[in-house]
């Protein structure tokens, strides 16, 4: 069915690469036998340097996945600057780029493995070889696990921040742990695969990444792609120059340049999303501007959908969001007739807490309906696993993770499984069957679609509920800044019941200030890149290494391999480099990681593994790998753990209406978590990189009406309060902000502070997650995910000597 490579990755592309180098100024470049080009280079006459072809990836960069060349001399990096050959960002790169060099160079740059001496947050520290820091890490998880058993050990992990999380996941399942990962992807995007997974079977890529230039509408809820997805604002302009009948709906509470990029501006009450989405529901099927034949052939459940949906009148939804009837149903029409079309949501919507899966079951239902999912353009239609070439498969995620491994006496141990069923072991086990009898290999369990609760570790830890949680690992994540309840998540870090916590970083952070044992890990430049993106895509992308691990850094790969050998697994890490694992998942389609990284950059089958397709293992259509063989409008998954099948709406866990006692203290809105450059989430907040000095301050962004009120100009310090806690923003004046509303930007610390307790870094400073909850009954009763949106505050004045 697919056998040849996408034409993003043949040959003519790596050839066309070639000869652009070999004339790029006249100048004569020749191959390097391992991989790079040793040129005299893009304008540089000296011999023996080398252009390596790698990924801006976290960390130092973002999500994005923005190709790279990086001129290389004796392993130390020259310059920086976007691959034009590279198909996912055709040589543009944001305005981090240029700091990368500064950021690896940094003098806080971890270099050396490290033990904490005295008492957790001292800021005491004694250098130790790698040896006997994973010698003493195994022998205490060997002691713990004999006492506690296997569950007592919990991995606290951020958002593709690696691309071994399969191996992550081969470890635990060896170890005999039932995958007690907290994550912060279960609040950011990752909920979104699992219920992609849930109601289409697979997931559908533009999820995650719409194909802007071949649609004629686009709707962004919650996304702000100048500051989220800045490589997107090139494509995006293109697409408003080159189509300008295409229709662009922003759906926000506050006037991003993207909304003022748009055709129709929905400025909506925050956590009203849902009821917004089912009245454009009921204004399509009403009108009968759905698509009669993909809802008849290739949907369940359009009556049960029909029927819910016609409680969510325009007139009803606009008092619940503020926004008018008659601009409702303008959009929901201009949604229903501008096809092909796609509703991309950011993580806005994935932190609502009580309601947030209901977005996005809301959102993929006007997906189907309106036959949007027949894959009219790229990425629309639902995709099946890959990348197949000339009938083979590579070696995915999904075959290395041993999930057989975790017994049912396991898996039923899992934190928050019992609650929170979606991204857990109960829907695994009935998804997967499904997923196995129409793809003939496992669904991913290794990604952030399938995860613990976060909130459910930490009272582990600290309660000892359901059982201790005694050991943790974090890898790639600053909880204490990025996970909901700060106070809570300190607490558990400081506990005397939890007997080790090793972090993996690259600087120094108020989460690594706690931690036992602090391990240098390799950068995204300092390694290679072989990834599906956690499973989520169809595709490999590969790069290469830009420098060898500066330091005594290691990547992540050796950190778990080098645990198993001495926890008495090793058999199963066979692979003594990640090159050797990478050439080991090629392997079945006849190439070497080498060229896929130098060559290729991604893998991809000819035609996605649609619905429509011949299944080559069946010879039938594919269909979905769901109970009913469609796509379920009304869930049998969700009805079958327990769930309601149909999307509704359900008020957030504060707001006026659902706290009206609390709105009377807390009167305005308070959402946070836009993006904002040049940081990306917890990183870059040190000077000296040139980062920090370009926004040197966290922010809350005010109507002036508001602020007037409260005697507050623009750059006055300003405190924000919820019941939970307070911090404090500097005040930015925006009129692009409802006037009931505040936004406070997230993960602000401040490394130029002192590290020990009680400063830990200005920990508690203006970190806005000192004001928000995980509270089990706040929390997506669906997902577990938390509320970091839509809470109430009150915002007043600091006096000028504090």
């Amino acid at each position: 069915m697919i056998d040849c490579l996408c034409k993003t990755s043949v040959e003519e592309l790596s050839d066309n690469l070639y000869k652009h180098l070999l004339t790029l100024h006249g100048k004569l470049a020749k191959l390097n036998p391992v991989g790079g080009i040793l040129m005299s280079d893009i304008g540089d006459e000296e011999l023996g340097v080398e252009v390596k072809k790698t990924l801006c990836w976290p960390s130092p960069g973002c999500h994005c996945n923005c190709g790279l060349l990086v001129r290389v001399k004796d392993n130390k990096i020259l310059s920086i600057k976007g691959n034009p050959e590279f198909p996912y960002n055709r040589g543009s790169v944001c305005e981090r780029i240029p700091h990368f060099r500064k950021w690896l160079e940094h003098p806080d740059q971890l270099m050396h493995p490290l033990k904490r001496q005295g008492e957790r947050g001292e800021n005491r520290w004694e250098r130790i070889s790698w040896e006997q820091a994973l010698d003493e890490i195994a022998a205490k998880l060997q002691t713990i696990k004999a006492e506690y058993g296997a569950e007592s050990l919990s991995t606290i992990e951020g958002t593709y921040r690696s691309d071994f999380y399969a191996i992550r996941a081969r470890f635990l399942n060896l170890f005999g742990n039932p995958a007690n990962v907290g994550a912060a992807g279960t609040a950011c995007a990752c909920n979104k695969v699992a219920l992609s997974f849930a109601l289409a079977g697979t997931n559908i890529p533009c999820i995650l990444a719409p194909p802007i230039k071949h649609l004629n509408c686009l709707v962004l809820l919650g996304r702000d792609y100048t500051a989220a997805n800045p490589v997107r604002r090139r494509p995006m302009q293109k697409w408003r120059t080159l189509k300008p009948e295409a229709r662009m709906i922003v759906v926000d509470p506050r006037q991003t340049e993207m909304a003022k990029m748009a055709d129709m501006w929905l400025q909506i009450r925050p956590g009203t999303d849902t009821a917004l989405l089912m009245a454009w529901i009921n204004i399509i099927i009403a009108r009968g501007l759905y698509d009669r034949e993909f809802v008849a052939q290739w949907t369940y459940g359009f009556e049960q959908l029909k029927q819910r949906a016609a409680e969510y009148t325009p007139e009803r939804v606009a008092e619940i969001t503020w926004i008018p009837a008659d601009q409702i149903i303008a959009s929901a029409t201009a949604y229903a007739d501008n096809k092909p079309g796609c509703i991309h949501s950011g993580l806005a919507a994935d932190q609502l807490g009580r309601n947030a899966t209901r977005v996005e079951q809301a959102k993929l239902c006007l997906h189907a309906i309106t036959g949007n999912m027949r894959g009219e353009a790229p990425g629309l239609a639902p995709e099946g696993p890959g990348p197949v070439v000339n009938g083979v498969m590579a070696m995915r995620d999904s075959m290395l993770q041993m999930a057989e491994l975790c017994s049912p006496e396991q898996r039923a141990k899992q934190l928050g499984s019992d609650r929170f069923k979606l991204m857990t072991w109960p829907a695994y086990e009935r998804m997967n069957a499904l997923y196995m009898q129409t793809y003939g290999v496992p669904l991913p369990m290794s990604g952030h679609s399938f995860t613990a609760s976060e909130p459910a570790i930490w009272r582990s830890i600290v309660d000892g509920v359901p059982y201790p949680t005694k050991a943790l690992i974090t890898w790639g994540s600053n909880p204490l800044l990025n996970a909901a309840n700060t106070r809570m998540v300190y607490k558990a870090l400081k506990s005397p019941n939890l007997d080790l916590h090793v972090v993996l970083e690259h600087f120094m952070t108020p989460t690594a200030m706690l931690a036992d044992y602090v391990l240098p890990a390799a950068s995204k430049l300092e390694r290679g890149t072989l990834s599906t993106m956690e499973d989520f895509t169809s595709v490999f992308v590969a790069a290469e290494r830009a420098i060898q691990p500066i330091g005594e850094r290691k990547t992540d790969y050796y950190f778990f391999c080098e645990l198993a050998i001495r926890l008495g697994f090793g058999e199963h890490f066979p692979w003594k480099t990640e090159e050797e694992l990478y050439n080991y998942r090629l392997q079945p389609l006849g190439i070497t990681f080498e060229e896929a990284a130098s060559r290729k950059y991604v893998i991809a089958g000819a035609e996605p593994w649609t619905h429509d397709r011949i299944n080559p293992r069946t010879g039938k259509v594919t269909g979905f790998a769901t109970r009913s063989g469609k796509f379920e409008l009304y869930s049998n998954l969700l009805e079958e753990l327990g769930y309601d099948p149909l999307p509704y709406y359900e008020e957030p866990p504060e707001s006026p209406i659902s706290t009206p006692e609390i709105a009377t203290e807390y009167p305005l809105i308070l959402i946070n978590g836009g993006r904002f450059m040049p940081q990306f989430q917890s990183e870059h907040r040190q000077f000296g990189m040139g980062l920090r000095e370009q926004h040197p301050d966290p922010l809350l962004q005010i109507h002036p009406e508001t602020a007037a009120g409260l005697g507050l100009r623009e750059g006055d310090w300003a405190r924000i309060e919820t019941p939970r806690g307070a911090i404090i923003m500097k005040t930015q004046l925006a009129t692009g902000i409802d006037p009931r509303v505040v936004h406070a930007e997230h993960c602000w610390w401040f490394p130029e502070q002192p590290g020990a307790e009680p400063s830990l870094h200005g920990l508690w400073q203006s970190n806005v997650n000192v004001l928000t909850t995980d509270e089990f009954d706040a929390c997506d009763q669906v997902t577990g995910s938390w509320p970091g949106r839509a809470l109430l505050c009150r915002v007043s004045r600091v006096p000028p000597a504090l």
